[in-house]
């Protein structure tokens, strides 16, 4: 009996772990491009629904496709390998946070810190589909509003929106 319970919480331990590790990673990305961590885990949560693994189709048109955490789409792998990140590495839980907050922090710089640019974050910058972008937005924004909201029951301290309305 005690065997069993002590396995359990071992098996939790080892479970919870790698939510305090990418914690800081978060926290790390954010800081780097100036972009709120909750903002980072949104889209993460609408890309992968948070599995670091996750490989996302072949697009027909181009034949890119995105990987790990972020999503992050292979059209990137090129401009990545001059600074040393290879696919595998998008595996990494931190690794495409990092890298997802940097595609972020282009679109932002694009569009400004406006919901047209977490819309670009899918389509890309070049992209004209506002209906694909709409449809994105509207459920990263309510991911955003879930975890703003987890961050005040759990007493964090408030930081400013990220974004303003289009």
């Amino acid at each position: 009996m005690l065997v069993t319970k002590l396995r359990h919480c071992l098996i939790g331990v080892a479970l919870l772990a790698p939510l305090f590790a990418r914690a800081s990673c978060w926290e790390e990305a954010g800081a780097s491009y100036g972009i709120e961590p909750a903002l980072l885990k949104a889209i993460a949560w609408k890309e992968s629904r948070g599995h670091p693994n996750a490989i996302g189709p072949v697009d027909p048109k181009t034949g890119h496709r995105a990987y790990g955490l972020m999503q992050i789409y292979s059209v990137h792998l090129p401009l990545l390998a001059k600074y040393g990140i290879t696919k595998e590495q998008l595996f990494d839980a931190c690794t495409s946070q990092k890298v997802g907050a940097w595609v972020l922090a282009d679109c932002i710089q694009r569009f400004g810190s406006t919901w047209k640019a977490v819309g670009c974050y899918y389509t890309g910058p070049a992209s004209n589909n506002t209906a694909a972008q709409a449809w994105y937005v509207r459920d990263v924004q309510a991911f955003y509003a879930g975890y703003k909201r987890q961050e005040r029951e759990q007493g964090a301290q408030p930081q400013n929106v990220a974004l303003k309305g289009d």
